[in-house]
């Protein structure tokens, strides 16, 4: 971008914008951009005709010890470079090397042996305008072993040695513990911000003809307050600092003295709309600073007086990409002037058009010394045609001694005595070639309006306090007021809106004329007619030129109170933290407050819900009538049977109209046991029939559960049996080990016969009378011819029926008798079929009140 010296308006270049890039320092000789990168130097070439840029090949460049730049400084000659890295050798330390600046090849070459190694951080850097020395001020260093370092504060001023690149410089220790640091835009001073136990601001000044660094001037704040951050503006009459005195603090200004450099906060601290300092860039040749906000960058002026910035008229762009960071170039001509040289900006000023009688905003013109001899003021006056116009007020103090790089302030009103163009010269006398240095005036008188009423109303709006329906709020008061330039006729007073109704008026402006400067009122009371937000509006009608006028009317009507009785829980829920399963937490109390208008009268209070067996509670809610604001309480207790979430409910039924009201309750419980393997052991055993599984288990308690847990077994196979242990003691989280062993059987086992017992003494003859009674029956059965009478059929009817008496008197025979013996039934053997069988262990246990518990079994696999 280009810069108009008067306005200060920013035009930019055509190609203009270019592509994104990062850039802080602009080399002496104009050919190149550098800036820093993560761990590496960018560096772009730019065009001297247009002020494109573009970066060059390879870049960035780094040297091995190049991380983490901060600040790039550059030297007349534009041979070298000197590069400040936030990150040392050492942790907690910076660093410094250098680099030569390779034009013909483009290219940053470092330079072997400049890397000086600095013993804490750098917190703030700056250079002076004509790049012979650059200055670093450094902060505490927390880590070092050096406990010195832990409250440092340095002042270093460098310089980049033309014929090799490599650094020299001094070092000073101006207080302790730095925190902040600013640079003067246009190179006359730094500034610093130190102090362990009381704040500091030191002004430091730069010598205009060598650049070096002079005694600091030192400011003292207040014990304990801090400066935070600080920045100044082209005049060098103000500095801007937050402190840490507040947690919101504002943004303080302080004027500078010209001769001193001490410090005083100005009447008009502190700077209005902002909360940190101001971020402008200063115009290094000029008296703009710039503001960029979002994609906009405006000139401002700062006011003399007050120290506040004013935004330059016109001169608002709009500059998509800029990241709020401007590199400015200084034109040729104004470096290693010789003898006392007189700089004005601008050289011009156009006070625009302004009312006959009226005075316009103060504009201002900066007047520096530039050569390198001091500058000898002797008048500033204004000449010309209207001067009587113009007036100037300034911090030069003529007659005055200016130093080199020093500045001083003019300011300049314009206060029209008739319409059209008014100019005049502002002239400064002093020791410079040209003197008197002249800059010109010029400003437009413009007629004032003719009369015409106006009207002012205060407040011009009302706002009115919540009020109870049925009652009246105080009264409120609208003063209007004839402002104009000539009489006000009022032709109405209405009000209107919403809710007109809950609003009542007493209109005081019933006359029909109000002389310039008049003033009647209107009063206002507000009595809502419902709940809730009410509106209306209060229309005045007049000649004006901007009739009607209103005043909002607002208000919030509340209910009356209530005669009924109510019920306030406090609190209104109840959450247990989560315990063992079979324990009992601490109670958790209730209270319930009576907080109605009326008696209030608790018919019940009952534990429910879905896990009520889960809670105990304690009701301290028994009287039957509680007066006004009278409590009372409720206990609970979370005594969990089951794990996981538990949720009950306590209900009070009383004659509130919200009755019931509803406490829910809620808790949740770990395990009272759980029952896995022992170390070593396992849930799962293979064995053959015949043979004893063993299963090494343990039993782990909860948090606070102690007690005895008893053991059943079911599952176990057939011809299988399991074995438990009695009653396992456990207390308080500690495992507990046992072993269940399930016994199998095993194969076929062959029975022995018992011994049969002697023959009795009859057994004999019985076996004689069966061998005759069977030869008889075989004889009645062959011998048909027995039975003649017997037709035939009849007879083998009798035969048949004598053979079924003889054996059936055979088979008596055979089954009696004295002394006989039979053989018992051999049992059949079982064994434990194969395959798999799933045995569960199922625990049982109690709470502490004697309950029984939820608890998980466990499954073992044989």
């Amino acid at each position: 971008m280009t810069r108009n010296d008067q306005t200060g308006v920013l035009t930019p270049v055509q190609g203009s914008p270019y592509a994104a890039a990062t850039f802080q320092t602009l080399d002496a000789q104009g050919r190149f951009l550098f800036g820093l990168g993560t761990n590496g130097i960018h560096m772009y070439q730019v065009d001297a005709t247009t002020g494109a840029f573009a970066e060059v090949p390879h870049s960035p460049f780094a040297s091995s010890n190049t991380n983490q730049p901060a600040f790039i400084a550059v030297e007349p000659t534009g041979q070298y470079l000197a590069v400040v890295n936030r990150q040392g050798t050492n942790p907690g330390e910076s660093s410094i090397d250098t680099f030569k600046i390779d034009a013909a090849n483009l290219a940053l070459v470092p330079v072997s042996g400049s890397l000086l190694e600095l013993d804490s951080t750098v917190i703030g850097a700056g250079a002076d305008l004509k790049n012979r020395h650059f200055y670093l001020f450094l902060g505490p260093n927390f880590l070092s072993p050096n406990l010195q370092l832990h409250s440092n504060s340095e002042l270093n001023d460098y310089a980049i040695d033309p014929p090799t690149g490599l650094l020299s410089g001094s070092t000073s220790q101006p207080g302790n513990v730095g925190r902040c640091f600013a640079m003067d835009p246009q190179g006359r001073f730094l500034v610093i911000g130190q102090g362990q136990n009381q704040g500091q601001v030191g002004i430091v000044p730069i010598a205009a003809v060598s650049g070096v660094l002079g005694a600091p001037a030192i400011t003292i704040l207040a014990t304990s307050v801090f400066p935070i951050e600080i920045s100044t503006e082209v005049t060098g009459k103000f500095l801007y600092l937050t402190d840490s005195n507040t947690a919101s603090p504002p943004v303080h200004i302080y004027a500078i003295d010209p001769q001193t450099l001490a410090l005083a906060e100005t009447a008009s601290s502190p700077l209005p709309g902002f909360t940190s300092v101001p971020a402008f860039m200063g115009d290094p040749t000029g008296p703009f600073m710039y503001s960029l906000s979002g994609t906009a960058i405006q000139a401002n002026m700062t006011d003399p007086q007050t120290g506040y910035f004013v935004p330059v008229p016109g001169t608002s762009i709009s500059a998509p990409g800029v990241d709020g960071s401007f590199v400015f170039s200084i034109p040729p001509g104004q470096q290693n002037l010789v003898g006392p040289v007189a700089t004005l900006t601008p050289t011009s000023l156009s006070l625009g058009s302004v009312t006959v009688g009226s005075p316009s905003p103060a504009q201002t013109v900066i007047l520096t010394s530039t050569g390198d001899q001091a500058l000898s003021l002797s008048l500033i006056s204004i000449t010309g045609a209207n001067a009587s116009d113009f007036s100037e007020s300034d911090t030069c103090q003529a007659p005055s001694i200016l130093q080199p790089s020093k500045s001083c302030a003019i300011s300049v009103i314009f206060t029209p005595s008739a319409t059209g163009q008014r100019l005049a010269t502002l002239a400064v006398t002093d020791n410079a070639p040209g003197s008197p240095q002249p800059v010109q005036l010029d400003g437009t008188g413009v007629a004032p309006p003719p009369p015409q009423p106006a009207v002012t109303l205060v407040p011009g709006s009302i706002s009115f306090p919540t009020t109870t329906q049925g009652t009246t709020s105080g009264p409120v008061t609208v003063t209007v007021t004839s402002s104009g330039t000539a009489m006000l006729h009022i032709s109405s007073v209405v009000i209107g809106g919403n809710n007109p109704g809950d609003f009542t008026m007493t209109n005081g402006c019933a006359a029909t004329a109000y002389a310039v400067n008049a003033a009647c009122t209107i009063t206002v009371t507000f009595a809502p007619l419902a709940v809730g937000l009410r509106t209306a509006m209060i229309t005045i009608t007049d000649d004006a030129p901007d009739s009607p006028q209103s005043v909002q009317l607002s208000g919030t009507g509340s209910a009356p109170p209530s005669t009924k009785p109510a019920v306030t829980l406090t609190p209104s829920s109840v959450s247990f933290p989560t315990i063992t399963e079979g324990t009992t937490s601490g109670p958790q109390t209730v209270t319930v407050t009576s907080s109605g208008a009326a008696t209030l009268h608790i018919s019940s209070v009952v534990l429910g819900g879905t896990n009520s067996s889960d809670f105990n509670m304690t009701n301290g809610c028994t009287a039957t009538a509680y007066a006004v604001n009278a409590t009372c309480s409720i206990s609970v207790t979370f005594a969990p049977l089951a794990t996981g979430p538990r949720a009950a409910t306590v209900t009070l039924t009383d004659d509130a109209p919200d009755s019931p009201q509803v406490i829910n309750i809620g808790g949740s419980a770990n395990p009272a046991i759980t029952i896995g393997a022992a170390p070593g052991g396992s849930t799962s055993v293979t064995i053959t029939a015949g043979q004893t599984a063993q299963f090494n288990l343990e039993l782990t308690p909860g948090a606070g559960y102690t007690g005895g847990v008893s053991l059943s077994c079911s599952g176990a196979p057939l011809a299988a049996t399991c074995q438990l242990p009695s009653p396992v003691q456990v207390s308080n989280g500690n495992p507990v080990p046992f072993t269940v062993m399930v016994t199998t059987s095993g194969g076929a086992v062959v029975f022995p016969v018992p011994n049969a017992p002697p023959p009795g003494p009859f057994v004999y003859i019985r076996y004689l009378s069966l061998v005759a009674l069977g030869m008889l029956l075989l004889i009645l059965v062959a011998r048909k011819s027995n039975f003649p009478s017997l037709q035939p059929a009849a007879g083998f009817a009798v035969r048949r029926n004598m053979a079924v008496i003889a054996l059936l008197t055979l088979l008596w025979v055979a089954g009696c008798g004295g002394g006989s013996a039979a053989l018992a039934p051999v049992p059949p053997h079982v064994v434990t079929p194969s395959g798999t069988s799933t045995i569960t262990v199922t625990p049982s246990a109690t709470s502490s009140s004697g309950k029984s518990l939820q608890l998980q079994p466990i499954q073992l696999v044989k």
